[in-house]
């Protein structure tokens, strides 16, 4: 269990670094066991970003029965997320020269 611990929590760590430190990542183990079912199953549930989607990640949640393949999906949506938010950047760049303006980045 340890072990599971210790992937678990490297997952998170990288997938904050694809995030770049800007939202919470929660990685957890569950199991399901239905009715009349004489196993178990177990599975990875991955969730980030804001649920009221106020935040700069919207809220995803991914589920597989691997942490690598929970994993895979979540890398995909930070990615899809992150090449919209560039795509979103470009346009206002783009519009804001149309104005003779220039999109200054602020740091706090």
């Amino acid at each position: 269990m340890e072990n599971d611990d210790d992937k678990m929590l490297f997952a998170a760590q990288y997938l904050r670094t694809l995030t770049s430190y800007k939202t919470e990542i929660t990685i957890s183990r569950r199991v399901t066991i239905k009715t009349g079912a004489t196993k178990e199953e177990w599975d990875y549930l991955i969730i980030f970003g804001d649920i009221m989607n106020r935040g700069p990640w919207r809220w995803e949640c991914a589920q597989a029965a691997t942490l690598d393949a929970t994993m895979k999906i979540t890398s995909a949506q930070i990615t899809a997320q992150g090449d919209e938010k560039a795509r979103e950047f470009l346009q206002l760049t783009e519009a804001a020269a149309k104005l003779g303006l220039k999109l200054v980045e602020v740091t706090a």
